[in-house]
């Protein structure tokens, strides 16, 4: 593993499944840099395929999304399901680009609705504790074999 892929899966670590602030980890994830935001995709992809095959139809991911939206109202309330339902489609599906890369415009702020839809599908699916933590793990060797 790289410094940065490390840096990166420290301040994830931190941000999503412990302490969630920010200031604690400001200088792993000015570390990663670029890395930051592809561990955290290919965390992204590792729980969205515990979830999804990557073959449904969009119609099917959006339904999925609009019911995780009803159970977490005030934790997801910004999230789209419609435009999320293509990003994930495009993320774990046949021909899915590099961990950290999109050909979807998904906005400036992609780490919010990523990590907010990995932590809540993740609850849904009762993926939580260790094996959360392993799916983490798993994101940085994911991360750093896209890379090579």
């Amino acid at each position: 593993m790289t410094p940065e892929i490390e840096a990166a899966h420290r301040a994830l670590r931190g941000l999503l499944l412990h302490d969630g602030l920010p200031e604690n980890h400001k200088a792993d994830i000015t570390t990663a840099g670029e890395a930051f935001l592809g561990v955290l995709s290919a965390f992204f992809r590792n729980v969205m395929e515990y979830a999804f095959t990557g073959h449904e139809p969009a119609a099917q991911v959006h339904a999925y999304l609009e019911d995780l939206k009803r159970c977490y109202p005030s934790e997801l309330h910004s999230l789209e399901p419609a435009r999320m339902a293509l990003f994930v489609l495009e993320q774990i599906g046949p021909g899915a680009p590099p961990p950290g890369q999109t050909r979807l415009l998904v906005g400036s702020d992609v780490f919010t609705p990523m990590s907010l839809l990995t932590l809540y599908t993740a609850k849904q699916e009762g993926l939580a504790g260790e094996r959360l933590e392993l799916y983490l793990f798993g994101a940085t060797a994911r991360y750093y074999e896209g890379e090579l």
